[in-house]
């Protein structure tokens, strides 16, 4: 049988063809190998752009440099960018080649929003990362919020929401909490406690800060010289706690009536 393929020129001719191509291709593949990893292609540069103010430079040396392998063809930059997001402030990042030996990493930061609980932040996003506290920004004033897990970017909105309404009031949200039964509580640079509750139906949380904007000029004008706490978990009326004016009845907690 193998004298019959021989012995067929046009058979004998497609074989030898198959062979060249086949030897084509992988010294083809050895050449790409051997040029690839000449010293030329050597990661010899990363620059980093974007929001790098927070960025640990001497942090990122030790901790993301001596982890990026290979050369400018054969980096994984996949693996790069997930180093490079493992680092403290650093919300995302997109890597990039620069030729010929280089790398260019665009980095986007967390922008800290406020505490989430003691020891860790949240960003703009609603996103909950770990970084030094002492980098934010000494004129920063951040709140305490705090929520159940998978609750970080309801509770943030819910601060953003509050920091425009209780502005009207003079106001601002320095705790915001949302209880493991989704009560929302709000307690205020001025030391007032404001009780939410729960949403109830027909009447939202949103709807309870309009009536605290609606209320509070009457309770500080005809009830209370200092209010502590403020309850509108009631559905038509709102309690209030503090110091009564001098013309009012005894310190103590009072209620205002809705019509």
């Amino acid at each position: 049988m193998l004298g019959a393929i021989w012995n067929d020129d046009k058979l004998m001719s497609i074989i030898a063809g198959l062979f060249t191509a086949l030897a084509m291709v992988l010294l083809g593949y050895a050449c790409i190998q051997w040029l690839i990893q000449r010293p030329v292609f050597e990661l010899k540069r990363v620059e980093l752009v974007g929001d790098v103010e927070r960025v640990n430079l001497i942090g990122f040396k030790a901790n993301v440099l001596p982890k990026i392998e290979g050369t400018f063809f054969s980096a994984n930059l996949q693996k790069v960018r997930e180093q490079v997001e493992a680092q403290p402030w650093v919300r995302k990042a997109v890597v990039q080649r620069t030729w010929p030996s280089g790398l260019r990493i665009q980095i986007q930061g967390h922008t800290p929003l406020a505490l989430w609980g003691e020891t860790r932040l949240v960003n703009t996003y609603g996103e909950v990362f770990s970084a030094n506290l002492a980098e934010v920004a000494e004129d920063q004033q951040l709140a305490v919020l705090n929520g159940p897990a998978g609750s970080e970017l309801l509770v943030s909105k819910m601060y953003v929401s509050s920091i425009e309404k209780l502005k009207t009031l003079g106001m601002w949200p320095s705790r915001v909490e949302l209880s493991d039964r989704y009560a929302w509580s709000i307690e205020t640079d001025t030391g007032i406690t404001i009780e939410l509750g729960r949403t109830q139906e027909n009447f939202s949380i949103e709807q309870k800060m309009d009536r605290l904007l609606a209320v509070y000029p009457k309770i500080t004008s005809q009830v209370m010289a200092a209010v502590e706490r403020i309850d509108l978990r009631y559905p038509r009326g709102v309690a209030v706690k503090g110091e009564r004016l001098a013309a009012s009845k005894p310190a103590g907690a009072s209620s205002v009536k809705l019509n």
